[in-house]
């Protein structure tokens, strides 16, 4: 990015939350990370995660990034790439987790698949999509959570959660935003800030992308170990 365009990001990330840019990737960077997620597939198991959640289920595979580390280094690069592009959005030193499993994903939503409403336990988020599918948008309602003061895992901030959840305080008090897929487009949002989902994949195609997570130094998640079980265990677990 220029500096004026760096400048501009910059204002517009700090006033809605959120930011996109379109062909971050071009299609045959798109096309060349797809190739190596099939490669990978083809002698691997992916686990698939399914939580019966309403009004909108856990529904995804995913590959996580102690895999991507070890297995897909270009992912990993990618990952290592997108935190310079962080830094100069948000005008922050931001690290990728210490979390290796968590920091960078690939999540692969088949038909009918979708992921429930929630916040990320980080501050930020980047999603990076390979491919055009229809349906699989993403909606969600950028600086949008009440956030407790040093009570952000807290069982009270969860009540507050679920209830700014429904559909009417979401209406009411939000601003939706619904993003389509499309190969190469980059959504980088304050992810503790913004409750979002992902409507179900319409079609055979499988809609893939990229999630990568960033924090100050040194960041600490008292619900990391029951979260990641959640999320990365395809066994039955406690309810969410």
């Amino acid at each position: 990015m220029k500096n004026s365009q760096i400048t501009k990001s910059l204002e517009e990330f700090q006033t809605t939350g959120y930011f996109l840019q379109e062909n971050f990737l071009s299609q045959t960077e798109c096309d060349s990370l797809l190739q190596l997620i099939f490669d990978y597939r083809q002698t691997n198991s992916v686990s698939k995660i399914y939580r019966n959640i309403k009004p909108i289920p856990l529904n995804r595979s995913v590959i996580d990034g102690k895999i991507i580390q070890s297995q897909i280094p270009e992912v990993q690069k990618l990952y290592e790439t997108v935190n310079q592009v962080i830094n100069n959005l948000t005008n922050k030193q931001l690290f990728p987790l210490q979390d290796i499993q968590v920091g960078c994903n690939i999540n692969i939503t088949e038909k009918g698949g979708t992921y429930q409403w929630h916040y990320d336990r980080n501050a930020i988020t980047a999603l990076l999509y390979l491919n055009k599918v229809d349906g699989g948008e993403i909606e969600f309602y950028p600086n949008y959570r009440i956030t407790l003061p040093s009570a952000k895992f807290s069982r009270f901030q969860s009540v507050i959660d679920r209830v700014k959840q429904l559909s009417f305080f979401r209406h009411t008090f939000g601003k939706q935003i619904i993003i389509k897929p499309q190969p190469g487009l980059l959504l980088v949002m304050a992810g503790d800030k913004c409750l979002h989902s992902v409507r179900p994949v319409t079609e055979v195609k499988e809609r893939i992308n990229i999630v990568m997570a960033y924090d100050l130094p040194n960041a600490s998640f008292v619900i990391k170990e029951k979260l990641n079980t959640y999320l990365y265990n395809s066994e039955e677990v406690f309810n969410n």
